[in-house]
């Protein structure tokens, strides 16, 4: 799944310079997806389920923001796990259809088991290209690093990938991937622009 992931990142590149229209990105927003499949390696094996996750940012000027996600997975086994995102992000235009972004902050990791529970609290940094490929429709992706880890799942870097279509300025409704070494997620999320 790597390779076809990257494969497909490599021919999202390679059309963003073919996008024509001029990129208006905002960054005050909350949005709300749906998790039908999310897979986490704990141990020597992996559990399956699904759940879902809520994210929202805020401008604080015309280059910076303020962020915070909630996610919350119900999984095989009993396991349920959470995650919390504080933090704040960067965004600067490269050309008229595309942004470069740039996050960081605080991570909280947590696993529950049955009795037994893991937490770990640690840092996020990563980078994304966010581009207009063709009107209303907009695509973004990179690579995360988080340093928090609970039962020798985690601190690891993350693919993400993005595609949104925009309803009108404030509606837009997309999909998700999320992977690394550990996990897997799938999701679709609805988006309100503010």
């Amino acid at each position: 799944m790597h390779s076809r992931t990257v494969g497909a990142l490599a021919a999202l590149a390679l059309a963003l310079p073919m996008a024509s229209q001029a990129a208006d990105f905002g960054y005050s927003l909350v949005d709300l997806t749906l998790l039908p499949h999310a897979e986490i390696e704990v141990g020597n094996g992996d559990v399956d389920g699904d759940g879902f996750q809520l994210r929202g940012s805020l401008e604080v000027s015309q280059t910076f923001f303020a962020l915070v996600e909630l996610q919350s997975l119900d999984l095989d086994a009993g396991v349920d796990a959470t995650r919390w995102l504080i933090g704040a992000g960067g965004h600067w235009p490269l050309n008229n259809t595309m942004d470069i972004v740039a996050r960081g902050g605080i991570v909280r990791l947590e696993i529950d088991a049955g009795r037994f529970d893991d937490d770990d609290t640690g840092l996020f940094v990563g980078g994304r290209l966010r581009a207009t490929v063709a009107p209303k429709i907009e695509v973004e992706g990179g690579i995360e690093y988080s340093s928090a880890e609970v039962f020798e799942s985690g601190n690891d870097f993350y693919l993400v990938a993005e595609g949104r279509y925009h309803f009108n300025q404030q509606f837009s409704a997309g999909a998700l991937v999320n992977f690394s070494g550990d996990t897997q997620q799938l999701g679709v999320y609805g988006r309100f622009n503010f």
